[in-house]
């Protein structure tokens, strides 16, 4: 058996290797190398659509409610701005001069990033070219981390009204409880978190992340104080809340109004618990999936599950991602516009120094004035 399994890898390798020495495969199979993750959550998406049937999706799509559609605007873009303005509260837990506002248009702007691999960490590089001074990168990915930490924490909670009814369900939350027990331990009990850091070490893929990974436990236990945790909370239940309006908006906009507020919430939260498992960008392609199935559980024709999920996906992702985009061109042309800011040692350094310069200029002025005295008093210097 063992020999057949590395006969096959075997056979693989050398199929793959002769493609890339084919000139008219070889870009093309470099490029599903560097995004095989993407790839497979755009196949996903495809799979949906062909699957359902692109006809009656078409059909779905083309009796959108636009009443419905132009209320779910608003409804997005308050949830990100609860989500940011839970980040920017943990931005100034730990030092970081950022205004709301900036802190905002750097959470939409990584929204561009959403569909890629660790794409959230983007708005770390955003916030050093803000102030480059402040914090290191390890306690900027640790605001990040605990923020949507909290945010998909909260989210996951919209099962329990269906615990009591569903046993499955009761034991995928039980499951779901100790996973987050576990993650908040690792990360606030300082020998959890050592014994992790050691057993990732073993993995060199991951050996160029130890020094941020070393910054983002002592960041948790920053953050992990009442006076951030409690508005924190608070912002992203608010979020939590909008995002299940977005999703039943998306149902009653396709013209699904047998599905309550509960039962939507249920969905969609089971959905983002079980699609978060793939590892997929943004569970991309297995969300729409999973969503659609459990719509059809719930009595929805497939096609109009399928359309209210990518409905949702549309608002949530994509729309944002074009507000985004133009939130980002502002954030750099501010940024390319104003002259970077000094770190405080180099005003310090720089500061230090002035006097020295003064009072160099000082003797040499003093000099200038005795020497030129001595021109005009040529007697005097030659009596003395």
């Amino acid at each position: 058996m063992n020999h057949a399994i590395e006969s096959f890898a075997h056979a693989c390798r050398s199929a793959w290797r002769w493609a890339q020495r084919r000139r008219a495969l070889g870009p093309g199979l470099r490029f599903l190398r560097r995004h095989w993750l993407e790839t497979i959550a755009l196949l996903g998406i495809a799979g949906l659509v062909i699957g359902v049937d692109p006809g009656k999706l078409a059909g779905v799509l083309r009796h959108v409610r636009w009443q419905v559609a132009l209320l779910m605007v608003p409804v997005t873009i308050g949830t990100y701005a609860a989500r940011g303005s839970a980040w920017w509260i943990s931005l100034r837990r730990i030092g970081e001069r950022i205004s709301l506002t900036r802190c905002l248009a750097i959470e939409f702007a990584g929204q561009v990033m959403v569909f890629l691999p660790m794409g959230d960490l983007a708005r770390v590089a955003m916030v050093r070219r803000n102030e480059p001074s402040g914090a290191g990168t390890g306690t900027l990915a640790g605001t990040i981390a605990f923020q949507e930490l909290l945010f998909m924490t909260i989210v996951g909670l919209g099962v329990l009204p269906r615990v009591a009814s569903r046993l499955d369900v009761a034991l995928l939350v039980v499951l779901m409880v100790l996973a987050h027990i576990g993650i908040f331990t690792v990360l606030l009990w300082r020998p959890a978190y050592d014994w992790a850091l050691r057993v990732v070490e073993r993995v060199r893929l991951l050996r160029r992340f130890d020094r941020p990974l070393r910054q983002l436990q002592p960041t948790f236990v920053l953050l992990f104080t009442s006076w951030t945790v409690v508005p924190v909370l608070l912002l992203n239940v608010a979020a939590t809340v909008l995002t299940y309006l977005l999703f039943y908006l998306a149902l009653q906009a396709i013209g699904v109004s047998s599905v309550s507020f509960i039962a939507a919430s249920f969905v969609l939260a089971l959905s983002y618990v079980l699609a978060g498992l793939s590892f997929l960008p943004g569970g991309l392609g297995a969300f729409e999936g999973l969503l659609t199935v459990l719509m059809a559980t719930n009595g929805v024709p497939v096609a109009s599950g399928a359309a209210a999920g990518l409905l949702y996906r549309g608002y949530n992702d994509v729309f944002m991602a074009a507000i985004g985009g133009a939130a980002g061109a502002v954030v750099r042309r501010r940024l390319t516009r104003r002259p970077p800011r000094r770190s405080r040692g180099s005003r310090t350094a720089k500061a230090g120094r002035r006097p020295a310069a003064t009072s160099n200029s000082r003797r040499r002025s003093g000099h200038g004035r005795r020497v030129r005295a001595g021109a005009a008093h040529p007697r005097r210097r030659a009596g003395g």
